[in-house]
């Protein structure tokens, strides 16, 4: 069993099966106010480096090896670009999209 930095284990967590069931008002709102694109999503949700956020969520986050792993499957675009730093938060107990956000430095 691995135990990640926050003591939680990823026992039977299995990532890249991890679909929204929905996103909630919050979501909807910070990616407005925060210019992400939504239909960018489900990219940050496959190639985001994943982690426990501590407070029962998963962050994906888009680090540059997340992008460098997404530009040799799309190609290097603008929007693959502007994914950078992008992190979206994800419950981990009934799937829904909880916020996004940018990361910087």
């Amino acid at each position: 069993m691995e135990v990640n930095a926050v003591g939680y284990s990823n026992e039977g967590y299995q990532a890249n099966n991890r679909r929204l069931s929905r996103v909630s008002r919050h979501a909807e709102k910070r990616a407005q106010q925060r210019c992400i694109d939504k239909s960018s999503l489900p990219l940050v949700l496959a190639y985001g480096q994943r982690e426990f956020d501590g407070e029962g969520g998963i962050r994906y986050l888009m680090t540059a090896d997340s992008i460098a792993s997404l530009r040799r499957a799309v190609g290097h675009t603008q929007r693959v670009d502007a994914l950078a730093g992008v992190y979206a938060v994800v419950s981990a107990e009934d799937s829904t999209l909880i916020t996004v956000g940018h990361r910087f430095g």
